[in-house]
């Protein structure tokens, strides 16, 4: 039987596109009922997302196992049923603008008094307060200000950075939400209720504190040892592909020289040299030879996969992120292998509408449906 710890727990996701919805997602993986709850007609303009814009999928893989709640809740009546319905929840999880919320009167203070031991998360780009807070900005600009693209850069760091494809501050800062949230969940029968401030610029100064920081702090200048060096470095094969190499102690270091045939490379782990030596040796063979070279040795080497390499990796699928249907992969399963189980389809724009606030005891549904404050 998966695990499903946060059964039983509800919470009322306000938020849109990737950051916000990959929280959630988080929890609906481990039990918890998510409700979106959307404003009519627009709701999360992640499902209008195409092939061409490059974000076609989006709105698929971040919504599994949650309701749709289609809701007004900017308009006084709609405000009104929110209310009561936050009397249901455990957590409220918005990611607007900071202040957006309390000027439709649905701030900390306002959702409160509806619910006092609610947990409350706001997340943004950059936090409630300090001098960016009302900043508009988006993954590349928080990774730029926090640090981290800087150091994404050829020739040591000292180069042209290069944009990250994985959204780090998106990602980042949304697992520090979820930690946020199920520390306040943790604490609310001592406690009581608590509002959780997450910024998507604290995720990424948290990712690049521990190397780069530490580094810097310890008078290593602001590149930790490891960036750039030979033994830690990408390779490019002879058919165009390429190796990592992260021999970082020295028994792996001799495992990859021993296994590579360059065991007159063994002194000379920390020598810079060497990377014009291996940038020759990787491109002598393919992908396909290098990893039957070194199949088995455990020397911290291996391929650079694109995505789809990924989907046919043999690990990968041993652990059952790939959710095949007559035998094509069509999506990815949760991460949490413990929690695993049969996801249900994304929600329709206020698919669950009638169900959730039936179960309020609303009995106007078809005049409020007709006012188009629910949906």
């Amino acid at each position: 039987m998966p695990y499903q710890p946060l059964t039983g727990i509800r919470i009322l996701d306000l938020s849109r596109l990737l950051p916000g919805p990959y929280v959630t997602q988080l929890f609906a993986d481990l039990g918890a009922e998510v409700i979106k709850v959307e404003t009519p007609g627009a709701g999360d303009y992640a499902r209008t997302f195409t092939v061409e814009n490059g974000l076609a999928g989006l709105y698929e893989s971040v919504n599994r196992d949650k309701k749709s709640l289609g809701l007004d809740y900017r308009t006084p009546r709609g405000r009104e049923i929110f209310l009561e319905l936050c009397k249901t929840a455990d957590v409220l999880f918005e990611s607007f603008r900071p202040g957006a919320m309390a000027s439709w009167g649905l701030g900390y203070e306002d959702v409160r008094r509806a619910r006092p031991d609610i947990i409350y998360c706001s997340l943004s780009g950059y936090g409630q307060d300090g001098p960016y807070a009302d900043r508009a900005g988006h993954d590349l600009n928080y990774v730029a200000i926090g640090g981290a693209l800087a150091h994404n850069a050829p020739d040591g760091g000292h180069g042209q950075p290069i944009p990250i494809s994985v959204p780090l501050a998106d990602l980042s800062g949304g697992v520090l939400a979820a930690v946020a949230i199920l520390s306040g969940l943790m604490g609310r029968e001592n406690h009581g209720g608590a509002y959780l401030d997450v910024a998507l610029l604290d995720g990424v100064v948290s990712l690049v504190t521990p190397l780069i920081g530490g580094s810097y702090f310890h008078g290593g200048g602001s590149l930790p040892v490891t960036m750039g060096r030979p033994f830690y470095n990408v390779y490019r094969t002879a058919d165009g592909q390429y190796f990592s190499l992260g021999a970082i102690e020295p028994k792996f270091w001799q495992r990859f020289c021993e296994a590579a045939g360059r065991t007159d490379l063994l002194t000379r782990q920390f020598d810079p040299s060497v990377g014009e030596e291996l940038n020759a040796l990787f491109g002598q063979k393919s992908r396909a030879e290098w990893m039957e070279v070194f199949e088995g040795t455990d020397a911290c080497v291996e391929p650079v996969n694109t995505f789809e390499q990924v989907l046919s990796e043999p690990h990968v699928q041993a652990r059952g992120h790939v959710h095949t249907e007559n035998g094509k992969p069509v999506r990815m399963n949760t991460p949490f292998v413990f929690a695993r189980r049969e996801s249900a389809a994304p929600p329709r724009l206020g698919e669950h509408t009638r169900q959730v606030l039936g179960e309020l005891g609303l009995d106007d549904l078809e005049a409020l449906e007709a006012q188009g404050l629910i949906a």
